[in-house]
């Protein structure tokens, strides 16, 4: 007796066209590399009415837009004691030149513009005194050889004059004003026995050894023209 037959039901056959693109893979997962860039993070939205304009840090915001403010100008005192404020600023004129200035902002205008000129003009006005003469305030000392090996090559205006004789002048070295005392009777004594100065170092050219070897103001002051 023959076997009976038994039906199979076969999956239906997908016909694939040469035409039809092959089925994307699957994209394998990545390791993050260590060296990629953190996303970048969104600033947060301006309050309103506040300003667009990044925010200044410490460092900069005392400084001012050069295209808006230009070049500063030199501060001219009203006192003499005004004259300590500038102590440590940057001076862009010349020695001689801020000095006078000062002078004329303090009520006694110069014509000279170096120092020699300022004593040939003083020695006519019958203004010009030695060293050794006690110097007032808002009188101009002339050094000898402070800058070089000429003569009067540095000026400095008086302040005051304490009680131990010591002279408190304000005077311009290497594009800085800068801040001094000077005691012509003194005048290769730096420091007095309580420690303070009486004649500051002055000498502050580049030559090398200097002229005369001299480096105390006492040892450098050549004269004193009386302003007032």
């Amino acid at each position: 007796m023959p076997a009976p037959v038994r039906t199979v039901s076969a999956a239906p056959i997908r016909v694939v066209s040469a035409a039809d693109p092959p089925p994307a893979a699957a994209p394998a997962a990545r390791s993050p590399s260590p060296f990629a860039a953190a996303p970048a993070a969104r600033p947060p939205s301006p309050r309103p009415g506040a300003s667009s304009s990044p925010p200044c840090d410490d460092e900069h915001a005392g400084l001012r837009a050069p295209h808006r403010s230009g070049a500063p100008q030199p501060a001219q005192p009203r006192t003499l004691l005004d004259l300590r404020d500038l102590v440590g600023r940057r001076e862009s004129r010349d020695a001689f030149a801020a000095v006078a200035a000062w002078s004329g902002a303090l009520g006694a205008p110069l014509t000279a513009t170096t120092g020699a000129e300022l004593l040939s003009w003083a020695a006519e006005a019958r203004r010009l005194r030695p060293a050794t003469e006690p110097p007032r305030p808002g009188d101009l000392l002339v050094f000898d050889q402070a800058i070089s090996d000429d003569p009067s090559d540095l000026v400095a205006i008086v302040l005051e004059r304490d009680a131990r004789g010591v002279t408190e002048l304000v005077y311009v070295a290497a594009g800085v004003v800068r801040r001094g005392f000077v005691d012509a009777s003194r005048p290769a004594v730096h420091r007095d026995a309580s420690g303070a100065t009486v004649n500051t170092y002055l000498r502050h050219g580049r030559r090398w050894p200097a002229k005369g070897m001299h480096y105390l103001a006492g040892e450098l002051l050549g004269h004193v023209v009386r302003m007032r």
